[in-house]
């Protein structure tokens, strides 16, 4: 009821404001993807997600609506899932309703928020409420929010409430408290410092259920769940003239923890992130550091996979963008891993840039989980053309990425080339190909594309992925894809038809193993 109200009060507020526009601002954006699914069993995951011979088709949708008035601001989200396999490809959804919905309103230094919620506290290691749309994973807060700016240089939030999960919410308790400073030590040097702490209160049904599964444990394995846990953390951003460094040490208190074998322990949690950032003309270069044991910090100890994270924790490796070099990208690992990266960015005239990448990550007991090296260089052969092309060398453990029992280390070496040429002042040609050589998994790849754009308003693209290498020869199988996109005013239309193989997708270090997909994928996104 309070949803359907929250609802009417927006439309009202909208059609208000058409009439009273100096009163107030409503914006807000649309996103719907539709997808027609085409079975075709020599491509397509065992088992054969439902979609392809049961539904056909499926179509999620997002909608905002925000009014902002002076100090007032309101937003209305509605979500729709119909045939969805978004969330999980193997259980269709059907939902739709109000996703999300807020009131803000800010009172001198003060701002309160009520309804829905993101924010996060530090690097998000503690508590981070966000949302990663491609996974349909929604990890808003639903309760109240506070946020009291103390004076120039320190500021204080909180929160208290459920997290949300679809259409409805979690019955756990989650409260949060951040104090977080911004303060200039004079001669060119800033401080930014900040404590967090973030209580997470077990239900009584859920308490049951945690119990019960201790009870399943050998006798001496067994423990006294507790129905508070505690995450902290104390965090700090220096700058002084070129160079940066920042950390983040934190730690959880014992409690219910599931490990990698499904076994509940009762552990305390921790990790340690630092990066040291130096920048100069022509040269930059970043050194990250993390270390994480038992923080998985979740609305309840049974959730698994990427329901009912509390907070999240960054990748220590190179967010990737090319097809083949993105193939097999490293989730993070909650319960342990130690990781460190570098990556060097060097310019070499006015015309050539150079990109140096190196990650290692490993569990806690030194076995490799993951091992990057990644170089690239772009040159700008005229106003007309320019060529990249790099190289990617690659260790990637998918027994604990892909929980694929005893698989062996997968080992690959991907060179890509990426070609633009400039045919006038509004159209142009760009041209991709890269090639993985694996003796693992399924074998080498070729990957090629084509693609010719009229600025600003068309793009028409023509991909393949050849599986040429595969141990099967009749799994030697090309998944080419026919791609457009059309810009008109405040509108974006894609679509096209698209076959793509089974593999892991990541957002931001969160990660799922996706099917294969065959069939027609169309989109449309605007922003008002």
């Amino acid at each position: 009821m309070l949803k359907r109200l929250i609802l009417l009060c927006s439309m009202g507020l909208a059609l208000h404001t058409q009439q009273t526009k100096a009163q107030g601002v409503i914006t807000g954006d649309l996103e719907v993807f539709q997808n027609f699914f085409f079975l075709d069993s020599t491509i397509l995951s065992d088992p054969i997600p439902p979609q392809y011979y049961q539904q056909l088709s499926s179509t999620d949708a997002w909608l905002n609506l925000n009014y902002r008035r002076d100090d007032l601001t309101v937003g209305v989200r509605f979500d729709m899932f119909l045939n969805s396999g978004l969330r999980n490809p193997y259980i269709v959804q059907n939902n739709q309703g109000i996703g999300f919905w807020f009131a803000r309103k800010k009172i001198d230094k003060l701002e309160l928020t009520i309804g829905n919620f993101y924010d996060q506290f530090g690097n998000g290691i503690t508590f981070r409420a966000y949302e990663g749309r491609g996974q349909n994973l929604d990890y808003a807060m639903f309760g109240m929010h506070a946020r009291y700016q103390i004076n120039d240089n320190w500021m204080v939030k909180g929160f208290a409430g459920r997290q949300k999960f679809l259409f409805e919410t979690y019955r756990p308790v989650i409260k949060g408290l951040n104090l977080e400073g911004n303060i200039p030590l004079g001669n060119g040097i800033f401080a930014r410092p900040g404590v967090s702490v973030v209580n997470r209160t077990l239900d009584n049904n859920t308490m049951q259920l945690v119990v019960s599964d201790i009870e399943n444990l050998p006798v001496a394995q067994r423990f006294i769940p507790k129905y508070n846990a505690f995450a902290f953390s104390a965090y700090n951003s220096i700058d002084f003239g070129n160079l940066s460094w920042n950390f983040e040490l934190a730690g959880k208190s014992r409690e219910a923890v599931l490990d990698r074998n499904g076994s509940m322990n009762n552990k305390a949690g921790s990790v340690v992130l630092t990066g040291l950032g130096y920048a100069v003309s022509g040269f930059g270069l970043n050194v990250m550091y993390k270390r994480t044991e038992n923080y998985e910090f979740r609305v309840s100890p049974l959730e698994i996979l990427n329901d009912g994270l509390i907070n999240f924790i960054p990748p220590t490796a190179r967010m990737n963008t090319y097809r083949l070099t993105a193939r097999y990208a490293p989730a993070t690992q909650l319960i342990g891993e130690q990781g460190l990266q570098a990556d060097a960015v060097i310019s070499l005239g006015e015309k050539t840039n150079l990109q140096l990448n190196a990650s290692d990550v490993r569990d806690l007991n030194g076995n490799q989980l993951y091992r990057e090296f990644y170089m690239e260089a772009k040159h700008k052969f005229s106003k007309k053309f320019i060529l990249m092309a790099g190289i990617q060398r690659l260790t990637y453990n998918q027994e604990v990425f892909e929980f694929k029992p005893n698989a062996p280390l997968v080992q690959t070496i991907t060179p890509f080339a990426e070609a633009t040429y400039k045919l006038s002042r509004k159209k142009s040609l760009r041209a991709e190909v890269s090639h993985m050589g694996t003796q693992q998994d399924l074998g080498s790849w070729w990957w090629g594309l084509i693609e010719y754009n009229i600025a600003p308003k068309y793009s028409i693209s023509i991909m393949d992925m050849w599986n040429y290498g595969n141990k099967d020869a009749s799994k030697r199988i090309h998944y080419y894809t026919i791609f457009g996109a059309m810009n008109l005013n405040k509108l974006r239309f894609t679509g096209g038809y698209v076959r793509q193989v089974e593999g892991v997708i990541c957002t931001g270090g969160v990660c799922r193993v996706e099917p294969a997909f065959n069939g027609m994928r169309f989109s449309m996104i605007s922003n008002f």
